[in-house]
């Protein structure tokens, strides 16, 4: 009786310990935290502090006139900007602001370090839809072909597939227009495995304008869960 008794035990707590298993496991499958290292300056002037709400208009670099991904990158700043007291008016704007996004894939070791850095023959991308597992290669191209079956880099054995990361940066100016003045400046980088770049730009955004308009100037890094 006393044997039967433990065994129903032991079977009651190896359910409940396999139902814990499953719902971490299922709380990892759904989502993700993305990690930002943020470095902000802000610098408002005595005499026109930093406002809890404005008006801006967007500013565009020449080489970005026709650039799809800065169009797409603006869109989403003024949808992140709006719940912060900013409003977009190209008329009567107060400031200006201008964004910056870039993405690049680059080569790591077997230990995740990178071989060559991310904006060297970088690639930008413009599109993706989730995770690439490491050592699953489909084809890379920075203008230098290379074959798999040769090492390229230091410590590659043959045959080994190169791994895949990517780098995210995005970077946001602020110019008050009476002065003509940078009066804030921000910047949020990121590098990972995930190819979904829209969701981790998009994310990244929101991690560079933390504590906007007064935040702290200490280089930080900032997490943000999202589901994957």
């Amino acid at each position: 009786m006393k044997v039967q008794t433990m065994s129903r035990h032991f079977k009651l707590w190896t359910l409940l310990l396999a139902t814990l298993c499953a719902a971490f496991l299922t709380g990892c499958s759904t989502v993700r935290v993305i990690e930002s290292q943020v470095q902000t300056n802000a610098q408002w002037l005595p005499q026109n502090p930093a406002p809890a709400k404005a008006q801006f208009r967007l500013e565009r670099l020449p080489a970005d006139v026709n650039n799809m991904q800065a169009g797409w990158a603006e869109v989403e700043l003024v949808s992140a900007l709006a719940p912060l007291g900013w409003t977009r008016n190209d008329i009567d704007a107060q400031y200006s602001v201008w964004i910056g996004v870039r993405t690049a894939e680059f080569i790591t070791d077997t230990w995740g370090r990178p071989v060559r850095g991310p904006w060297i023959n970088h690639v930008y991308i413009r599109g993706g839809t989730g995770y690439r597992p490491r050592g699953v290669v489909t084809g890379v191209s920075t203008g230098v072909g290379w074959s798999l079956m040769t090492p390229v880099y230091p410590g590659m054995r043959h045959g080994f597939p190169p791994t895949l990361s990517y780098a995210q940066e995005v970077s946001i100016i602020i110019r008050d227009l009476s002065t003509s003045q940078v009066v804030y400046q921000t910047k949020a980088t990121h590098d990972g495995p995930w190819s979904d770049h829209a969701n981790i730009l998009r994310t990244m955004i929101s991690a560079a304008l933390q504590g906007f308009p007064s935040p702290s100037t200490v280089k930080r890094r900032v997490d943000i869960p999202i589901s994957r």
